[in-house]
């Protein structure tokens, strides 16, 4: 599974726009930004869910792309209603973590939060 990191909202709406004109297929992961001291996301649902998510996604879906799109730090997050992500009239993400799936160009779902954490969840979503 190729890895991609969108290191901006910039960025990310870069990938989406060029997944969107060819029609393609990728999995969006919103997470909260590793923390510099520790290097994990400051998010707890978030370090629960990446080996979960991780895993699944490189089993059930090898050749489809993972974005990885930090949301940024806990102030740059939390509170914050005009942050980019909460905003993208395609994106529009409330909490984090969240996993959007797109095929052919078009959302086909998204998992929010503690469904992230769940291998039974995630592997019914990701099949």
């Amino acid at each position: 599974m190729p890895i991609i990191r969108c290191p901006t909202p910039a960025h990310a709406d870069q990938r989406y726009l060029a997944l969107v004109v060819a029609k393609g297929a990728a999995l969006f992961l919103f997470f909260g930004a590793e923390d510099p001291l520790t290097g994990t996301s400051w998010c707890p649902d978030c370090q629960t869910a990446d080996p979960v998510l991780r895993r699944a996604c490189r089993d059930l879906l090898p050749t489809v792309d993972l974005l990885e799109c930090p949301v940024g730090q806990r102030s740059d997050w939390k509170q914050r209603p005009e942050h980019p992500y909460r905003l993208h009239h395609a994106f529009r993400i409330a909490r984090i973590p969240t996993l959007l799936r797109f095929a052919d160009g078009v959302e086909i779902g998204r998992l929010v939060e503690a469904d992230c954490t769940v291998p039974q969840r995630v592997q019914a979503f990701l099949s």
